[in-house]
């Protein structure tokens, strides 16, 4: 841990220096006249209120604070257990000790009630900063590490971050404590996913069926040279092998891979839900995360773009139905946010005549804020999916379709 904020003291009259310094000068005062008693007496409040001054600022001295959190990320209503462990490195022991962390009663990621504690002292104008966690405990000895965990249950949608904790003790006697807020050197995260609903992916296996029909179903790879023939007038000039050509052995074309497009790709349009009802995002998020494992799980290659959020840049996962690629794209779901930049039109992508059919995602054909990000995708292979519209199906400007994004919803 890195202690990048430096110790606060609370801390007893008792305890401040001018105290002991008063009880150090009427106990030599006292043994000067030789006054038994008031000399015993002012010995034992400076003895006392010295190793209380001393003990409650050396209490934090030498302590290591670390968290491990599970790397996968969790669906709502699941639990999740976090182990933290805190080693006395010093001879020192603590009597009492007491770990602080960021917790909000409306987060993602919240933990038995009995540990949510206030802190009254936090401006009204900063109320995710009044709630913490707190663990509390009687005796660290010296030398001895503390291992615990407890259980967090996912609420919502969400990532939760674990940066910091603060770090309270102080002597035995509860005349003066130390708090200290340790920065911790990687923030932990946990990701809760977005909740998944009964959904229907039929809908984009036609959408993708239809597209094939209008191509033949097929399309040709470039990349993936099958063989080479003779060349006949009907060969278009793009396909002469200009290598064998120069080397003089006549004029022989290429023939190419085809292929059948099977991928989907979906485009995130967050910003289009600016100034909505934070209610709209998360059944929007949900239904998409559904149609996402959905496809991944029938073996059809999902992509997904999404624009910059505060955990992740503006990302585009190429289509593909790994594990691994499922868990990113649940993972940019989970960190969108309305108030994310919008999507950034000049991304490249490649490719996208090979796409099985693509998704713009936004509130309404109103609301969207970058439907230039689909320049260069064929008409025929792209749609809107939306949550509010005029009608079920519409036309806009561009010649593309638009689609309630809750027809989705598999009937009851």
């Amino acid at each position: 841990m890195e202690n990048n904020v430096p110790s606060v003291i609370h801390s007893s009259s008792l305890v401040h220096p001018a105290s002991i310094t008063v009880w150090a000068g009427m106990c030599i005062w006292a043994t000067l006249y030789h006054h038994t008693v008031p000399a015993v007496f002012a010995g034992f409040f400076f003895a006392l209120t010295l190793c209380s001054f001393l003990w409650g600022r050396l209490a934090l001295r030498g302590l290591g604070y670390s968290i491990a959190v599970p790397k996968s990320g969790i669906f709502p209503g699941q639990n999740i257990t976090i182990t933290r462990t805190v080693h006395n490195g010093k001879l020192l022991p603590l009597l009492w000790l007491e770990l602080l962390e960021p917790c909000a009663p409306n987060g993602c990621l919240l933990p038995d009630s009995k540990l949510i504690v206030t802190n009254p002292s936090i401006p009204e104008d900063r109320p995710d900063d009044i709630w913490r966690c707190q663990y509390s405990f009687s005796l660290l000895k010296w030398h001895q590490t503390l291992t615990f965990s407890d259980i967090w249950q996912a609420e919502r949608r969400g990532i939760h971050r674990v940066g910091e904790v603060t770090i309270r003790s102080g002597d035995g006697f509860g005349l003066c404590a130390a708090s200290n807020t340790i920065m911790l050197p990687a923030a932990r995260y946990v990701v809760v996913y977005p909740r998944l609903t009964d959904v229907s992916i039929e809908a984009i296996l036609n959408d993708m069926w239809d597209s094939r029909s209008r191509s033949q179903g097929r399309l040709e790879d470039i990349t993936l040279l099958k063989s080479i023939r003779n060349y006949t007038p009907r060969d278009p000039a793009r396909r002469i092998n200009q290598r064998l050509l120069a080397r003089g052995q006549g004029l022989k074309v290429n023939q190419y891979e085809q292929v059948t497009p099977s991928d989907v790709l979906f485009m995130l349009d967050v910003a289009s839900f600016a100034g909505a009802d934070a209610e709209h995002l998360e059944c929007v998020l949900s239904i998409l995360a559904s149609l996402i494992t959905g496809l991944s799980r029938r073996g059809i290659n999902v992509g997904l773009v999404a624009p910059r959020s505060a955990y992740f840049p503006q990302t585009y996962s190429r289509p593909s139905s790994g594990e691994g690629e499922l868990v990113s794209m649940l993972e940019l779901l989970s960190a969108a946010s309305a108030s994310d930049a919008a999507i950034d039109t000049t991304m490249e992508y490649i490719s996208p005549e090979l796409l099985g059919q693509t998704y713009y995602v936004a509130l309404s054909e109103k609301a969207a804020t970058s439907l230039q990000a689909l320049a260069g995708f064929p008409a025929h292979k792209t749609q809107l999916l939306v949550l509010e519209a005029q009608g079920s199906v519409s036309t806009i400007s561009q010649g593309l379709r638009a689609r309630l994004i809750t027809q989705f919803w598999r009937a009851s």
